[in-house]
């Protein structure tokens, strides 16, 4: 189990750039808002906010354009790089499919496993897997940046002590060389594989709702199978059903947040946790206030006399 604690504010006006003026149009914006340049408050986004991910777990984050979402994602994969070095996390925005070659020439992996990531991505048709990047529309694009991160993550390198991780197919078909010579030589087993995260925000925005949701049954499915955890962001919830997180977060407008589990015993454990830490907030906000309530006159008059005598102690 993997629990991150995320918190997020910035400020309502960004500060200026050192020995920057403010300009004419940042004054008219400020002004037909009735905001100060010099605004200090801060705008909350996310308050001590818990999120329990593990390993193959698929995550998705919904809620209005501009409530926070990619940058709860964002939060998210910095506190699984510092929790987990080692974790390989793949971004879709920066899976770059090769210009000017075939779909099916680009994908890096066997001839099958590619066939079976193109699918996953919604792209089984033979006119766009002979057609080079360029000529595919948008949403093809975007299925196609799909299947080049899932190819990431589904066939990884050698790992460390020579130990090669099998293909999917090959471990479909139950041919695994390498496994094979391992036990033949008396060699142990390789060591657990580090944390596979595919990111995903604005998830499938730019495909038709029906390919939409056929593309997030089959990411559901890839993610049972290989154990790679996702995590997606959109303001379209028609992919739940579909897409069937473990995890589901609604974001709202401020900091209004809701998480639910899909596993009823996590459910339990969250709501524990979250009752544990209201008590101790309600806890810490009572010794503030004993501390910093105002007292009565008569107990200021009493504690001005004692602090006289003790210093009238003193001087003697």
């Amino acid at each position: 189990m993997s629990l991150y604690s995320i918190n997020k504010n910035f400020r309502a006006v960004p500060p200026p750039r050192p020995g920057a003026e403010p300009t004419e149009r940042a004054l008219g914006v400020a002004e037909m808002f009735g905001l100060g340049l010099d605004e200090s408050y801060e705008v909350v986004l996310y308050d001590g906010l818990r999120v329990d991910v593990r390993p193959g777990d698929v995550v998705f984050v919904t809620g209005p354009s501009g409530s926070g979402k990619s940058v709860l994602l964002r939060c998210l994969v910095e506190a699984m790089r510092a929790a987990e070095p080692a974790a390989r996390i793949v971004d879709l925005a920066e899976a770059a499919p090769p210009a000017g070659v075939p779909v099916i020439e680009g994908l890096p992996a066997e001839f099958e496993e590619s066939l079976r990531l193109a699918s996953t991505a919604g792209l089984a048709d033979a006119f766009v897997l002979l057609r080079p990047p360029e000529e595919l529309s948008d949403g093809q694009r975007w299925r196609l940046r799909l299947a080049h991160a899932l190819a990431r993550l589904c066939e990884p390198p050698a790992e460390a002590g020579g130990h090669v991780r099998p293909s999917s197919s090959a471990r479909r078909r139950g041919t695994c060389p390498a496994a094979s010579a391992a036990g033949s030589k008396g060699v142990g087993h390789p060591p657990p594989e580090s944390m596979r995260v595919l990111v995903a925000d604005e998830f499938a925005s730019t495909l038709d709702r029906l390919c939409a949701r056929a593309v997030a049954y089959r990411l559901r499915r890839l993610a049972d199978r290989e154990g790679v955890t996702v995590l997606a962001a959109s303001a379209h919830d028609d992919l739940i059903e579909d897409l069937a997180p473990d995890v589901l977060i609604r974001k709202e407008a401020g900091a209004s947040v809701e998480v639910w589990y899909s596993n009823a015993e996590r459910r339990r454990q969250n709501a524990e946790r979250e009752a544990n830490s209201k008590r101790q907030t309600t806890r810490t906000k009572a010794r503030r206030f004993r501390r910093t309530a105002p007292q009565n006159p008569e107990r200021r008059r009493q504690n001005a006399e004692q602090e006289r005598q003790t210093a009238k102690g003193k001087r003697q």
